[in-house]
């Protein structure tokens, strides 16, 4: 009888001590989920932040103002254009036309 009895308390230690580790378990696992959702969100306003910079960096008077004062480039006009016709390089692939 004691032998029963001492087997059915073994039994139900390691029972307990199953239970006591599947609960410490879950709890990590919620402790894990809870900061991924954490990260996540934080990401996501991260993305939403840099959308909008993207947006007010690439607004075309910007660009242009960017491209006048750093870059020196000016405006297209009919004086300042020069047309080239395929006829003048010499070397062109017979591909392309000339006129």
């Amino acid at each position: 009888m004691i032998r029963v009895n001492l087997l059915l308390l073994v039994l139900a230690v390691a029972c307990a001590m199953s239970l006591v580790r599947a609960q410490y378990e879950a709890r990590r696992g919620f402790a894990a989920l809870d900061a991924a959702q954490q990260r996540a969100t934080q990401l996501a306003l991260d993305h939403d932040r840099l959308q909008v910079e993207v947006r007010a960096l690439s607004v075309p008077s910007r660009i242009e103002s960017l491209a006048r004062g750093q870059l020196g480039m000016v405006p297209i006009t009919p004086a300042r254009s020069d047309y080239v016709s395929a006829a003048q390089l010499p070397g062109l692939p017979p591909s392309i036309p000339t006129r």
